[in-house]
């Protein structure tokens, strides 16, 4: 029973082959000027790879292929990348397609020209891929008069308003809307977090649920307090580690806790200090979408408390909705049997996964 469980939530987490490519990133670095503009585009090779039919796969001779169908990728990014100015859609002009490599992934870059005759304000639009990829993200960087400004389009939010950087309150809400999204959209981060809360319930259970709730709040600022600490440090380039290694650890932290579940369910003294050393840890991982995303210049440390407190306003909303049908089902006589190890087994299993193909493939 178990191993079926843990192949049917590993059939969940972990897309086939045959399915599309999810979960892709653009990068458009957008310099505004007083006629127009010029965006470098990036798109993930396998993107341009699936839109021209050439399947998933981008091998060697795949990207021999899409060089030598280079115009249709220009036509591709140059329709669906749009800028509109004070007198109305600007025309654009589509550079050479040139490879490159960012962050261990294939990438093809194509620079736009845009030419606004009536100038700002201007509006960017994206259509390219998030049709097919619910799940696509394209992150805008933006220099006008010497400021940058920072933007994530996503499937229903595509356009954004560019060149006049945003009100403190307005990039304290954008920035805080971002931390909590990437703390319900990281998977691994809330397998974590479930991870320390399952044998909390043995804790309500035995010394009631104000004890447990005690014990998860140690726990949860352990945890903030490690990923704190990296976050900033990582989102100000103060030190910065790649990310095959620090997704890898992330997966190893959820086996780490998942397998002591398993073997100790009692034990809770140690998991404070797994909780803010693994938090650190994570903090690196956060850091990713803000890396990726850009800080503003002039409003950084903003920026960045702001992203903080909505990964933990999305946190303790995620430990609040889960604490309570825990302190409900710890009173089964199987809590710890089926819920703490095998929940625990399960989610070893996909972390380690996990692990598996971040570190080695």
């Amino acid at each position: 029973m178990f191993f079926g469980l843990s192949l049917l939530v590993l059939s969940l987490f972990a897309p086939s082959a045959a399915q599309a490519h999810l979960g892709s990133t653009k990068y458009l670095d957008v310099e505004l000027g007083p006629g127009g503009a010029t965006a470098l585009v990036a798109v993930e090779a396998v993107d341009a790879s699936m839109e021209l039919g050439l399947g998933e796969e981008v091998r060697e001779a795949e990207a021999a292929a899409l060089r030598a169908r280079s115009a249709e990728v220009r036509r591709w990014i140059s329709e669906g990348v749009r800028l509109s100015g004070a007198g109305g859609p600007c025309g654009v002009d589509a550079g050479p397609v040139t490879a490159v490599t960012r962050d261990e992934r294939a990438y093809l870059e194509v620079t736009l020209s845009f030419t606004c005759p009536g100038g700002g304000p201007y509006t960017l639009r994206d259509d390219t891929i998030f049709a097919d990829d619910p799940q696509h993200e394209a992150f805008v960087r933006v220099l006008s008069s010497g400021e940058t400004d920072a933007r994530i389009l996503r499937r229903g939010r595509q356009e954004a308003a560019i060149g006049s950087p945003p009100s403190s309150a307005e990039l304290a809400g954008l920035y805080f809307t971002e931390g909590a999204i990437h703390l319900v959209t990281g998977y691994d981060h809330v397998l974590f977090l479930l991870s320390l809360m399952l044998a909390a319930g043995l804790v309500a259970a035995r010394d009631g649920r104000r004890k447990a709730l005690a014990d998860i709040a140690l726990l949860v600022t352990a945890f903030t307090l490690g990923h704190s600490v990296t976050l900033a440090a990582a989102a100000l380039e103060w030190v910065v580690l790649p990310s095959r290694l620090v997704e890898s650890a992330i997966a190893l932290s959820i086996v780490a806790v998942a397998g002591l579940n398993i073997v100790a369910p009692a034990a809770r003294r140690p998991m404070p200090y797994l909780a803010v050393g693994f938090g650190l840890v994570h903090g690196f991982g956060f850091s990713a979408v803000l890396a990726e995303q850009g800080l503003p210049g002039s409003q950084r440390v903003l920026a960045l408390v702001a992203f903080n407190v909505g990964i933990e306003v999305a946190q303790l909303a995620f430990v609040a909705a889960f604490m309570v049908p825990l302190g409900a089902l710890a009173k089964w006589e199987g809590y710890e049997r089926v819920v703490v190890r095998g929940g625990s087994g399960v989610i070893a299993v996909i972390a380690g996964y996990w692990f598996v193909t971040r570190a080695f493939i």
